[in-house]
């Protein structure tokens, strides 16, 4: 975890005279976004018109809390400036010649604008395509080309009366754009409205605000509205070890303090984490700070996307690199979402050597591998490979 030196934004310029009070408030954070390439490059020091051209497809956006906390300007290479900075392969048609701004279908498997009703016990609630952050291997890189807004009361009146009238749903997971950009009355009354359906079971927030501004949760009037409402869990989306300071630590625990859990989705992308030893970072640095490493999932098949995917093995490697270096609280599922709205495939090593009827053969994280009796589960014997074996 990164602990935060004291005025630690003081040390750019523009906001060399921010006081505490104003850059620890999470509507000055919105009020004062990096709308455009000519803002960012101003702060970076960086011309950086040649992006124009990206721009002009796909919005660029950022808080100042999520762009102070890259380090170095001059590393165009930092992870947080590749999340933040649109890149010319965007637009590549034939990088992106497979890609699909919407591979899940999720606008036509949409029985009421805004609701999307994919699998049979859940849908996915969109408040807003409103994001403090826009991040560039963002799956739902479609609204990059709307205009700005949140959807309206009886917008939200409609999709309510869907969730009333279908008793198989059991959880709206909330998500945009990003809910929690959204006014506190809003929020209250999206919740209040899903708390009341007695069938419900669960709502989830999907959010980056605790990534991207997690002075979000020191507003004690959200705090207020996350205790009422017993049904919420709260995923975030954390992608790399430097995203994680001490001020998400103090937003984390307020949020817990709720009695709100908290969970945390990764995405795989090429050349910010797509190494085990960054992801075996990440996954520490998000347990130390109490948040549950959810899911690890494979870059999707979005247009303007294409460019962040690795092999999907890589994630397997990944998988197999932390098993046995970290705790089981620690290891997130890696899953593949299937195009065409077909859902989510979990992948991972392969751990079955040989199979039989009589036995199984199972290979550890160490390469030891081990053979059980199918009717008694005793062992039978075990081989360790030797040290070169394991190099191998």
């Amino acid at each position: 975890m990164r602990v935060l030196k004291k005025d630690f934004w003081k040390k750019i310029p523009e906001w060399r005279d921010v006081s505490r009070w104003e850059w620890e408030d999470w509507r000055w954070q919105i009020r004062n976004r990096l709308k455009n390439l000519e803002e960012i490059g101003k702060i970076i020091g960086k011309d950086l018109s040649k992006l124009k051209k990206v721009e002009k497809v796909f919005r660029t956006g950022t808080t100042p809390y999520y762009l102070s906390l890259v380090e170095d300007f001059s590393d165009m290479e930092n992870p947080i400036l590749k999340q933040i900075l649109p890149s010319c392969e965007e637009i590549d048609p034939f990088l992106q010649s497979e890609g699909n701004f919407d591979p899940f279908k999720e606008e036509i498997l949409s029985p009421v604008p805004g609701l999307t009703h994919r699998y049979p016990d859940r849908v996915l609630f969109r408040a807003t395509n409103f994001c403090s952050v826009y991040c560039r291997h963002c799956m739902r890189k479609r609204i990059f080309l709307e205009e700005e807004r949140a959807r309206t009361y009886e917008d939200y009146k409609r999709m309510f009366d869907y969730i009333r009238k279908n008793r198989n749903i059991k959880e709206v997971i909330i998500s945009g754009g990003d809910p929690l950009t959204l006014p506190n009355r809003k929020i209250e009354f999206i919740l209040e409205n899903l708390q009341e359906i007695e069938h419900l079971d669960t709502i989830r927030i999907g959010t980056r605000e605790l990534v991207v501004n997690p002075y979000r949760f020191l507003d004690e009037g959200l705090l207020e509205i996350l205790e009422k409402n017993d049904k919420i869990w709260l995923v975030t989306h954390f992608n790399h070890p430097d995203e994680i300071t001490d001020a998400v630590k103090r937003a984390v625990k307020n949020i817990l303090s709720t009695g709100t859990p908290v969970l945390n989705q990764t995405v795989l992308l090429r050349g910010v984490n797509d190494s085990p030893q960054i992801m075996e970072k990440l996954v520490r640095y998000l347990v130390r700070v109490k948040i549950k490493p959810y899911y690890l999932f494979y870059c999707d098949p979005t247009k303007g996307v294409l460019h962040f995917r690795t092999p999907i093995d890589k994630g397997i490697e990944i998988m197999e690199y932390l098993r046995g270096r970290v705790s089981g609280i620690a290891l997130p599922t890696y899953a593949v979402d299937l195009p065409g709205g077909l859902g989510k495939v979990p992948l991972q090593p392969e751990y079955i050597v040989e199979e039989t009827e009589e036995y199984i053969i199972f290979r550890n994280f160490e390469g030891k591998t081990v053979r059980f009796n199918r009717c008694n589960f005793d062992i039978i014997e075990h081989h360790t490979k030797s040290s070169e074996d394991l190099c191998l």
